[in-house]
């Protein structure tokens, strides 16, 4: 319980799959992920009633694709979850 009786709010860490090494001779692919990028989310739960609940969050990725020369990424997401 958050704030209110019924609702949620949470944060998630974690991490894609990651290259650490390769013995695969393959042409000009990489052998390892240069970096390490995680994923990040912020997300609240609303309780509209016992069957309907309205889930804002925020996403965010760093170092996309375990590369630092790429841009973080912020994506905002909405998640409605029905009951029956």
């Amino acid at each position: 319980m958050l704030i209110l009786q019924g609702n949620l709010g949470g944060i998630i860490i974690g991490m894609q799959p990651k290259l650490t090494g390769s013995s695969a001779e393959l042409s000009d692919l990489p052998r390892h992920d240069p970096d390490t990028g995680f994923h990040i989310e912020g997300f609240y739960q609303y309780k509209i009633n016992n069957n309907i609940s309205i889930t804002p969050g925020l996403i965010w990725l760093t170092a996309p694709n375990h590369n630092e020369e790429n841009e973080d990424i912020f994506i905002g997401v909405v998640r409605t979850t029905f009951k029956i």
